[in-house]
């Protein structure tokens, strides 16, 4: 993964829409199109839109949500959810996805010191989904919740000051 040194995280702004008009993801049932994640955060303080670049290249996308939301998941008030992670069609299978993951708790120690857990949820039939994220360190809490879409299961990063 060095070649990865450069990837960076950073919270989407106003000015970035071209770079997010331009996103492209696989139509799947797994995740949301960022420009529509990013509509559907402007109003709400509690989710942060994230870019993940490659230089100037937009390559990832996910949101992290904070506040009494999770707590319909874990009882750990200072949990942040990651919600609608993707990788750019264009850079799909490249270890964008899996680099970007290992690189959010340094990033959430950084921007939301009181954080001290991730979660995700993780739909049943996701299986690649659910191998990158426990590769990544997430565990599954064996806690599942049923949504619109059907059944999701809860997975589960503790943070520590090492991550940082």
């Amino acid at each position: 993964m060095d070649e990865m040194v450069g990837l960076k995280l950073r919270e989407a702004m106003v000015g970035d829409i071209l770079i997010i008009e331009d996103y492209t993801i696989e139509e799947t049932p797994y995740t949301v199109k960022p420009m529509d994640g990013m509509t559907e955060s402007l109003h709400e303080s509690e989710k942060h839109p994230i870019l993940v670049l490659d230089g100037d290249k937009m390559v990832g996308f996910f949101i992290l949500q904070t506040g009494d939301a999770i707590l319909n998941y874990v009882s750990n008030p200072h949990a942040i959810l990651l919600k609608a992670h993707s990788v750019d069609k264009r850079y799909l299978k490249q270890g964008y996805g899996k680099a970007s993951i290992e690189k959010l708790p340094s990033f959430v120690n950084e921007h939301f010191p009181s954080i001290t857990e991730i979660i995700l949820l993780i739909d049943h039939d996701n299986i690649s989904g659910q191998m990158m994220y426990i590769k990544s360190g997430f565990k599954d809490t064996k806690n599942k919740v049923k949504e619109l879409n059907g059944y999701k299961f809860i997975y589960s990063k503790k943070l520590t000051n090492e991550n940082s």
